[in-house]
């Protein structure tokens, strides 16, 4: 299992909506075995009683360390890159679904894929694409995609400290307005 989150707001409120969610998450993947499941779950815990009308953006996922079979279900998310072995860096076509808390009762759709051995999936919320430098340009998706490409040979951790590098000198000191988060696994038989 794995999950990837990004919650609407900031600060405390916010904080404590994720930390709330990730609890939900562990509590609920122990009993429930697919993802859709999962986040229909979460939705409806989140739901209930949420006047704020925050939500979360997921994405929860879980691949068969055998067969590399990887079924997962999105909930408003960013979809990731997908570098398979052989092919350029491109973008995972996912289903958007709702974000997870929105409307309770909602039927998310998920789906499936089978990952060949050396594939490496890069998960981000959208702090890092819309990082911004003083001039206030964006990093874009765009510009990650194009840095995944020159990294899909590399380990996920050095995906991972390699892209926060570069989206630190992209900033050049300018303020972040957005929480950055990144989840990189490489999938072998």
């Amino acid at each position: 299992y794995f999950l990837i989150g990004d919650v609407s707001g900031k600060g405390v409120p916010a904080s404590l909506v994720m930390a709330v969610t990730r609890s939900l998450f562990r509590n609920t993947a122990a009993h429930l075995k697919k993802p859709k499941a999962i986040v229909e779950s979460l939705t409806a815990s989140l739901a209930e009683g949420n006047e704020t009308n925050m939500f979360v953006r997921l994405f929860v996922g879980i691949l068969d360390l055998k067969s590399g079979n990887l079924a997962f279900c999105n909930a408003g998310h960013n979809p990731p890159v997908l570098c398979r072995p052989g092919e350029k860096a491109r973008y995972m076509q996912v289903l958007p679904n709702l974000p997870a808390g929105l409307m309770e009762g909602w039927q998310y759709e998920a789906q499936e894929t089978c990952l060949p051995p050396g594939t490496m999936l890069y998960f981000y919320t959208d702090g890092v694409s819309e990082s911004e430098n003083k001039a206030q340009e964006l990093y874009s998706e765009e510009r990650l995609l194009r840095d995944l490409e020159q990294l899909k040979g590399e380990t996920p951790q050095a995906v991972v400290e390699t892209v926060a590098a570069r989206l630190r000198g992209h900033a050049a000191g300018a303020e972040q307005n957005d929480d950055i988060t990144m989840l990189c696994i490489r999938y072998k038989r």
